[in-house]
């Protein structure tokens, strides 16, 4: 893999974090699906940090790309939500709509690493 693979992944941690930090201020934060986005982030991101590791990539640029992931790990593990969470669809308090906000941004990633190409 090429570091350019691994910045394109970075890049779409950087929105997808600030979008989640953002729904833990109001919205979101009683959301079960917060917690769920919560977790399927850290998966991803500590696959990426085993990718790099195992990479061809220079261990100058290893090491700064490593820097990243580490700062996002934190960035998710401080993401702020409630003890106690449910489905606020389930209990009538969404007020998303149809949507999902907290699985929206988990698409966000999807976007920005692999943008379907036009025809």
């Amino acid at each position: 893999m090429e570091a350019l693979y691994f910045e394109n992944q970075l890049r779409a941690f950087n929105v997808v974090l600030a979008s989640l930090k953002a729904s833990t201020k109001d919205i979101c934060k009683k959301c079960i699906g917060l917690e769920a986005a919560k977790t399927k982030i850290d998966e991803m991101l500590k696959k990426l940090k085993i990718d790099l590791e195992k990479s061809d990539i220079p261990n100058g640029k290893k090491k700064e790309i490593l820097t990243h992931i580490k700062f996002f790990l934190k960035a998710n593990e401080t993401l702020s939500i409630e003890e106690h969470c449910e489905c606020q669809k389930g209990t009538g308090l969404c007020k998303i709509g149809s949507g999902c906000f907290a699985s929206g941004a988990l698409e966000l990633f999807k976007q920005i690493t692999e943008p379907k190409s036009g025809g």
